[in-house]
């Protein structure tokens, strides 16, 4: 029966569950570090400890990630994984003796080398989701795991202080603790089914700098890619200050005690986890980068009310916990994106550069810390309006990369408030990007497509009339075209230099046309030489897209009515893919590509 269980649970659960006790490991043993420390050279040297423990534990990430990017990109991931909680039940079981032997050098080894192990995991730990769960899962999966690696770090914080007091501070007691969770992961990462190298026959190469540089000039010419992985690596800068800057902001503003500071990082540190579900939920079967510029803006705002709030605890409660919560779902779009976006045989290198970024972040945030209270001498309350200024600039820097994301998925949120919308058709949705040739009616036609798909879109539309001041600002912010009424749009030589640029960047084309005869209008783009040479250039299908705005049931109940007040019923049918190379039958009206007939 046991084993039958085991081979229902999924190899993601298997590496979700591996990647909770391997963070569980490593916030355990840093306390654990911690404490033995200060127990052998006393309370009064925590600040230098804390430093030196930190310090120790970044140093592998900044060291290896590189090389572990090469590794994971080379050999199996799931084979790597295993040999990596190998390792972390040797480092277990050798850091038993070093606090028999109350070793600080020992200790201190013990410590980088457990780091080691996690930069060598990190790269396969990310690299193998998308070789085990689908492209329409990757955000979940992300939130999922995130949710469960700061469930580990509050667990972390827990188990090291309980355990050492129930033994009465005996460290080899909770040495022996961490050597079974370690154990247990082995056994977990060995269900993981195996996957099959990347196929990169890329050399490992000693000069890391190096090989972080290429990597990144690589992603550069991934659109949007590098600008995802600097995006990821500012969140760990975010909550790497965000962390340091509790305890004084405890002690120094609120008056509350450093443990009481403690918990108050695990209130953010609960909001991560929750966040980062709610991006998974949020993004559903998309990677939902739209998300990433206002999340920054909740993490702005956020910081500058734990400035404003700073004399009153229960305001402040629910802005750390605000804090936490905008910063996962932040960081699930990036990190799904990478991932996604990520070439198969470099995928491992990207992620490792993304890690390398992260903990180079950790260090500055240290750094800023310093220079913002020794050195300006500004308080921590002033410290989050400092730190939520830099998140500001991030924020309108992404706005800006990601402005396409943003629009679509404002767009999105705005359909679904002003449109009582059904969907017919949508399985004829393709995964590239595509042509749509869309009936159109008005000027919300455009939230209609933009709640209809989940990507970014580029909208091309005849101009019959002159439109308002106001419109035409909702079209430039939309970055719509309007194609002139007095030259059609298949021998409109600018509308079609734009359109083959948009399909080249990756970007999906909406071309709105007033005739209702959709296939006819695709039959002329088509005898369009200029527009057949897109096609072949691109070899994105055309899809016909039909809308109908419905009436209201005003026999429905008045319940019913009251909260559809505001939303007109719509209805829009996507018909089947047409490939470039495919004729359109003159006779449409019984045409098979149609949903309406």
């Amino acid at each position: 029966m046991l084993t039958t269980m085991i081979r229902k649970l999924s190899s993601f659960t298997y590496l979700n569950v591996t990647q909770f006790l391997g963070a569980l490991n490593d916030n355990i043993y840093k306390l654990l570090i911690v404490y033995f420390f200060i127990q052998l050279d006393g309370i009064e040297n925590s600040y230098r400890i804390l430093a030196t423990t930190g310090f120790i534990f970044v140093l592998p990430f900044l060291l290896f990630s590189a090389f572990s990017g090469t590794l994971a990109d080379r050999y199996s991931k799931r084979n790597i994984i295993i040999y990596t909680k190998v390792f972390e039940l040797i480092i277990m079981a050798l850091g038993i003796f070093a606090f028999y032997l109350e070793s600080k050098i020992g200790s201190c080894c013990i410590l980088f080398l457990l780091a080691t192990q996690s930069a060598l995991f990190g790269p396969s730990k990310y690299g193998i989701l998308p070789e085990l769960v689908s492209t329409e899962k990757i955000s979940k999966a992300n939130g999922l795991m995130t949710s469960f690696t700061f469930l580990a770090i509050i667990f972390g914080t827990f188990f090291a202080s309980f355990l050492l007091d129930v033994s009465n501070r005996d460290f080899i007691i909770a040495a022996i603790f961490c050597t079974f969770i370690a154990l247990v992961g082995l056994v977990t990462s060995c269900c993981i089914e195996y996957t099959e190298p990347a196929g990169s026959s890329k050399r490992f190469n000693i000069d890391f700098l190096y090989e972080i540089f290429s990597t990144l000039k690589f992603a550069s010419k991934q659109p949007s890619l590098l600008m995802a992985v600097f995006g990821s690596a500012f969140f760990l800068f975010l909550g790497a200050f965000v962390q340091l800057n509790m305890i004084p902001y405890a002690i120094h503003v609120l008056n509350l005690t450093d443990v009481q500071g403690g918990y108050l990082f695990l209130l953010t540190a609960l909001g991560i986890g929750s966040g980062a579900m709610l991006a998974g939920k949020i993004s559903g079967k998309s990677v939902e980068l739209g998300l990433v510029p206002l999340a920054g803006l909740g993490v702005t705002l956020s910081c500058f009310f734990l400035d404003y709030f700073s004399d009153n605890l229960s305001k402040v409660i629910p802005m750390v916990v605000l804090v936490g919560l905008f910063g996962g779902m932040y960081e699930i779009p990036l990190d799904s994106f990478i991932q996604v976006a990520s070439p198969r045989k470099r995928r491992g290198q990207i992620v490792a550069a993304t890690n390398f970024l992260s903990f180079f972040g950790v260090l500055c945030a240290s750094g800023l810390l310093y220079f913002v209270s020794e050195i300006l001498g500004f308080s921590a309350d002033e410290g989050f309006t400092i730190i939520g200024c830099l998140t500001l600039g991030v924020t309108v820097l992404f706005s800006f990369q990601f402005f396409d994301y943003l629009t679509r998925f404002i767009g999105m949120i705005l359909s679904r408030l002003h449109f009582q919308a059904s969907y017919s058709g949508i399985e004829n949705l393709p995964e590239t990007p595509a042509i749509y040739v869309c009936t159109h009616m008005a000027w919300n036609d455009t939230l209609l497509m933009l709640g209809a798909q989940r990507r970014r879109v580029r909208f091309f539309i005849q101009q019959e009339q002159d439109h308002s001041k106001w419109m035409k600002r909702l079209y430039r912010m939309l970055r719509v075209v309007l194609i002139p009424s007095i030259e059609p749009l298949e021998r409109n030589a600018v509308c079609l230099d734009a359109i083959r640029k948009t399909l080249c960047k990756g970007i999906s084309v909406c071309i709105f046309v007033e005739n209702e005869n959709v296939l006819e209008e695709i039959e002329k783009l088509k005898h369009s030489y200029s527009f057949r040479e897109i096609l072949e250039e691109t070899h994105y299908p055309i899809v016909p897209v039909w809308i109908e705005k419905g009436k209201k049931d005003k026999q429905s109940r008045f319940f019913t009515r009251l909260m559809e007040k505001f939303r007109v019923p719509a209805s829009i049918s996507f018909g089947t893919r047409i490939p470039a190379s495919m004729p359109i039958p003159e006779d449409c009206e019984h045409h098979e590509l149609c949903p309406n007939h």
